[in-house]
């Protein structure tokens, strides 16, 4: 398993590789922020928790296992959010970082393994 030691300069490498980029929060998945580091002021805790909660959805009816990752646009930008078997981390993008979505998500998928 990473630690926190572990993740927080990768962390801050994806934030300068990705200058769209917005911010990275590294969580226990149950919702214990970390590391949060955003370019404007946000609620590092209400939004791990609240992606939290998302990753304890159950879809059964497919047969495919747990939640372990997740895209979602929204009206102002994009949630991008990966978790192992302890730790997520979420990454965030404005509206200007569609291109970039595929990016975030194969580099936050790398320092989740």
């Amino acid at each position: 398993m990473s630690s926190k030691e572990e993740l927080a300069p990768k962390l801050e490498s994806i934030m300068s590789e990705i200058a769209v980029c917005e911010g990275l929060v590294l969580a226990k998945n149950n919702g214990e922020v970390l590391i949060g580091q955003t370019i404007t002021d946000m609620d590092h805790d209400i939004i791990a928790k609240s992606v939290s909660k998302i990753f304890k959805t159950k879809i059964d009816a497919l047969n495919k296992g747990d939640l372990l990752e997740m895209t979602l646009g929204m009206d102002e930008g994009f949630l991008i959010a990966v978790k192992n078997k302890n730790l997520m981390v979420l990454g965030f993008l404005g509206i200007d970082g569609k291109s970039s979505v595929g990016l975030l998500l194969r580099q936050l998928k790398n320092i989740m393994k």
